[in-house]
């Protein structure tokens, strides 16, 4: 999942489309999107300004960090298991000490299910 993380973080891309008045006529990743025609049929039209083009560009990460040193991480992973050895276990053992069903027995058998189904155990 981290590669993944890394992988989309660096990512950069550009989407391009092009719009007739106020509808999208053709949208495209990575190369330009084509025009509708309009401008090519006379210069009234494209004087009127009723097509656009509009060009969003996503700039990925391109300088990342170096990683920690092994001291850094050495205290890092102490730390966090500090915080799992005061925080976490006292209240799991709790939890695993507290069984609510603890005062109740099992509901009574009504039939013996290996002789009803025949099967022993040989």
């Amino acid at each position: 999942m981290l590669a993944q993380l890394l992988l989309f973080s660096t990512l950069s891309f550009t989407m391009d489309m092009h719009f007739c008045g106020k509808i999208l006529v053709d949208f495209s990743l990575f190369h330009p999107a084509e025009d509708c025609g309009m401008s090519a049929m006379s210069d009234l039209m494209a004087d009127m300004g009723c097509c656009s083009d509009v060009e969003l560009a996503v700039q990925g990460q391109d300088q990342m960090e170096q990683a920690a040193s092994l001291p850094e991480l050495q205290v890092q992973v102490a730390a966090i298991f500090q915080a799992v050895y005061t925080y976490v276990l006292p209240d799991l053992a709790e939890w695993q000490r507290d069984i609510p069903f603890d005062d109740y027995s099992p509901p009574p058998r009504v039939t013996d299910i290996p002789v009803r189904d025949q099967r022993f155990l040989i």
